[in-house]
């Protein structure tokens, strides 16, 4: 069973929406060394341009930031990443370009009561997919490495069909704007680690 990943690696700079059934993590991320301060020192759009130049340089084709520094993936790009490179060679890739991230980015991980707070856009997400007729599981809220967290669904739909993809992507964005995801997230992550930007 695949899950529905809506959203990954906030903490890096990004609260970065994924594709209609992209797998979810569940290997149990590495620790992360923390910041001294949990609040970001440099400009973090300069530092998530300087990251993605990086990533690209080493064969990722990772996209540039929006103004505040976030990545906002979109299924194409993450397809894009994914294969363009095994999952070793971009865990070596991003361990080698993430020194740009650091001083800009909080590694810190999400908190109980951020993870319980995020869940609340999730269920409502879920039931505007609902509305279109597609069934997810469980909203989840996972910390990953480095700060990362992974917003989704523990099983998702699986159209089998390029057409079936393509209306669910369609249904699943038109319902990330409706409740706005992206913004409601980001602003949980940010109260969580004291950052006001």
């Amino acid at each position: 069973m695949r899950a529905l990943a809506v959203a990954v690696l906030v903490g890096t700079a990004a609260a970065a929406l994924a594709g209609c059934g992209a797998a979810a993590r569940t290997e149990t991320p590495a620790p992360a060394p923390r910041l001294a301060s949990n609040v970001p020192r440099l400009d973090p759009y300069k530092a998530a341009v300087a990251y993605a130049r990086c990533m690209r340089a080493r064969g990722i084709p990772h996209p540039g930031p929006d103004a505040n520094g976030d990545f906002h993936l979109t299924p194409a790009q993450e397809r894009r990443m994914r294969a363009a490179a095994t999952p070793k060679e971009h865990e070596a890739a991003d361990a080698a370009c993430f020194h740009f991230l650091q001083g800009a980015v909080s590694t810190q991980p999400l908190s109980r009561g951020a993870i319980q707070a995020a869940l609340g856009p999730l269920r409502e997400l879920a039931r505007c997919l609902h509305g279109f007729g597609y069934e997810v599981g469980k909203p989840m809220v996972r910390n990953l490495s480095r700060g990362r967290a992974m917003f989704g669904f523990e099983r998702g739909p699986q159209p089998r069909d390029a057409a079936g993809r393509k209306r669910l992507q369609r249904a699943q964005h038109t319902c990330e704007r409706r409740v706005e995801l992206a913004a409601r997230i980001d602003a949980i992550v940010k109260a969580d680690r004291g950052e006001s930007r």
